[in-house]
């Protein structure tokens, strides 16, 4: 069977569920892939489901403007599924930090966000940090967003999800790309949008483009419940191997990871490739499987993190661990430089047109509008 479509989208993320609702809407046809057997459940989940003002990028102006840009209109736009209802709080510490308190307060009137000097010892043990700081700063339900999405695009007869899907064969003329599935299935198209983000570089593979230069870190997210002194609060100890304690949405539970113990593997191949990638765990550097699933996922570092995060927070804030996440997460090799996070909207083919998007922040898919319309 033969489909045409206006638009394929590859990987049911938040972007790309943004992609396909964001067409449907304009009376677009849109097929969107997904190799899993549901949406959201990767990376778009399995993060600290922060919704960014730009305060995790002291060593960024650029990354920190384009975040609090799209700040306001995020939380217009999907405000039901934000949990604001509490206080974030970042921190310097006094040592191994890369920003000092002061460089914390110029940053952040030069970013033009909010940044209230708070007392350190409600939270930090004496002596440990030099500056505590009131913020902005909220938190996303991924599981509310996603059935959001999905109840949306059920309205629209032109949108289609096909889960557990595989891609088998690739073909590029007279202006559009027919895409073979393994279930025999073929679906021809002029636009194809790549979406998937850890997967990135291995889709552009498929379609014989030059892959992103990325390091992928298989990283860990502890799932926690906390003392009810900081029930109501987020904490981030910043710039340098530090932690982030943070609501994770409205689910009542906390977010735990640590710059030092979240990532368990790295890879700097252009193709993600890792000694955990046996036989039987259908991983490979050509096609990734979803971490949570894996019979070789890593051994928790939830001690190591709970340690960590001890060492700075004061006796009476406790921490309980209730899950482990893994996901892979991507960054570009030369933003080890300065920390930057730029959201990339690439194009790598037109007549048929083909892009790619590589973001680690939710807040900035409005930066697909232009290519979409």
């Amino acid at each position: 069977m033969t489909k045409f479509s206006d638009k394929i989208i590859i990987g049911a993320g938040v972007y790309g569920l943004y992609a396909a609702l964001f067409c449907a809407k304009k009376g677009q046809k849109v097929i969107v892939l997904e190799y899993d057997k549901e949406a959201f459940s990767r990376a778009t989940y399995v993060n600290q489901a922060r919704v960014h003002n730009g305060y995790h990028y002291p060593r960024s102006y650029s990354t920190a403007i384009k975040s609090a840009q799209y700040f306001d209109r995020f939380n217009k736009d999907y405000g039901f599924c934000v949990h604001k209802d509490f206080k974030k709080i970042y921190a310097t510490s006094s040592i191994f930090s890369w920003a000092s308190a002061e460089n914390f307060k110029q940053f952040c009137n030069a970013a033009n966000i909010k940044c209230d000097e708070v007392s350190l010892d409600k939270y930090f043990k004496d002596g440990i940090c030099d500056g505590a700081f009131e913020t902005q700063e909220y938190t996303l339900d991924a599981e509310i967003l996603k059935n959001y999405f999905l109840e949306e695009l059920e309205k629209y007869t032109n949108c289609t999800i096909i889960y557990n899907s595989r891609i088998d064969t690739i073909q590029k003329e007279d202006g559009t790309y027919t895409i073979g599935l393994k279930t025999g299935e073929k679906l021809v198209t002029p636009f194809v949008l790549n979406a998937t983000y850890g997967s990135i570089n291995q889709i552009l593979n498929k379609f014989n483009f030059e892959p992103f230069k990325i390091k992928y870190e298989l990283c860990e997210m502890i799932l926690c419940k906390v003392s009810s002194n900081i029930k109501n609060v987020g904490l981030t100890l910043m710039d340098g191997p530090f932690f982030s304690l943070m609501p994770f949405g409205k689910t009542g539970y906390h977010s735990l990871s640590a710059v030092m113990y979240t990532p368990h593997k790295v890879s700097t191949d252009f193709l993600p490739t890792f000694n955990c990638q046996t036989e039987g765990t259908g991983c490979s550097p050509k096609q990734l499987n979803n971490c949570n699933h894996c019979i070789n996922k890593p051994k928790s570092s939830w001690l190591f993190m709970k340690n960590l995060a001890k060492k700075y927070l004061k006796d009476d804030i406790e921490i309980e661990f209730v899950k482990e996440l893994f996901s892979i997460k991507t960054v570009l090799l030369s933003s080890e430089i300065d920390d930057s996070r730029p959201t990339i909207v690439k194009k790598f083919s037109e007549k048929p047109d083909f892009y790619s998007v590589l973001s680690g922040k939710i807040n900035t898919i409005y930066d697909l509008d232009e290519i979409l319309e």
